[in-house]
């Protein structure tokens, strides 16, 4: 190995630890256990590694660095937002660094502190705690700490006491426009399945829901809303569990599109026409314009979302400000599987 050009992956691999670990005994945090610690310096020392150096190199500020926190990069969703901005990062000469955090707090809090360790010029954050209409204080006074080391930019969440820049998409708006349209379809008696109880996505969607209905004096039916996540797995399980209902809605609106592609399978298993019921769902996502039949959907104004992300990544990088935050208008995309009651 060449000992010039040994870095702390190195060292991290030769100690098996992570190199956020020897990042850490570079800049002596607390965190790590002092056995590790000896063990880390251990094969700096054989190594013949400058931990000054690298320290140095720790510490300083990386103008072009962008760290990237999302849930899940195998969600479209994310996955369209991800792979948009990274490619305009690159355009740009900026380098974005991912990471899947899984919805864990635990998960995210190591991510957070990697990236503040490595002085990114700022983090993007999806989903997780932002999500959470009552994240823990902890969860709060961590992103307050972190915030006051690295600007921090969160799409489609927010936190309450933390004043980071904030671009979402309107989404209860766009629940408006489902039920809109569901409605001049002469459809009375809809569905809302998918979602979690104390995620601010499904909880804004829900109240959004109950009040259009109120204002077109439509029943909110307490059985035809079910909660079940967000994957097409539980789309699947939330259809079986509506099926199940002595008195079936006309229309069903999914919290996201994977969950109606998870009820048109789960009607498919049990041999029910998908012509049955219309079909809305939320994100229009890659696959719903090619499933059958092809998906309405609320659209996020991508483009939009996205060029709000790279206006406010750029603010940030040439020292103009984090800015406030954007609310971005959606867009109803009709298609095949919404028809006439």
């Amino acid at each position: 190995m060449n000992k010039k050009n040994i870095t702390i992956y190195d060292i991290a691999k030769e100690a098996n630890v992570s190199p956020t670990t020897v990042s850490r005994v570079l800049t002596n945090n607390p965190l790590v256990k002092e056995s590790t610690r000896q063990k880390v310096l251990a094969k700096m020392k054989e190594l013949d590694f400058s931990p000054n150096e690298a320290a140095r190199r720790l510490t300083k500020p990386q103008a072009n660095l962008i760290g990237f926190i999302l849930p899940d990069i195998t969600n479209p969703f994310f996955s369209q937002i991800y792979m948009e901005v990274e490619k305009r990062a690159f355009q740009k000469g900026y380098t974005v660094l991912l990471r899947n955090s899984m919805s864990i707090s635990e998960v995210e809090s190591t991510y957070l502190r990697e990236f503040t360790e490595r002085r990114a010029a700022c983090i993007v954050f999806m989903g997780g705690r932002i999500n959470k209409t009552k994240p823990s204080e902890d969860e709060i006074h961590e992103m307050q700490d972190v915030l006051s080391k690295v600007p921090i930019i969160m799409i489609n969440g927010k936190m309450k006491g933390v004043k980071s820049a904030n671009i979402r998409t309107n989404e209860e708006e766009g629940i408006r426009s489902i039920v809109e349209h569901l409605v001049s379809l002469g459809h009375k008696k809809i569905a809302l399945l998918g979602g979690v109880k104390g995620i601010s996505s499904s909880d804004n969607k829900l109240s959004s829901f109950k009040r259009v209905l109120k204002e077109y004096s439509l029943e909110f039916n307490e059985e035809w809303q079910i909660y079940s996540d967000f994957s097409v797995d539980a789309g699947r399980k939330a259809m079986k569990k509506l099926l199940e209902k002595e008195i079936l809605p006309s229309a069903i609106i999914g919290i996201n599109d994977l969950i109606i592609y998870g009820a048109f399978k789960e009607c498919r298993d049990q041999q029910i026409p998908i012509e049955t019921f219309s079909f809305v769902g939320f994100d229009d996502i890659y696959p719903s314009d090619i499933v059958h039949p092809s998906l309405t959907t609320v659209n996020h104004n991508y483009e939009v979302l996205v060029n709000e992300v790279m206006r406010t990544i750029d603010s940030i990088i040439n020292g103009k400000g984090n800015g406030k935050g954007k609310i971005i208008n959606t867009q109803l995309i009709i298609r095949e599987s919404s028809k006439e009651s």
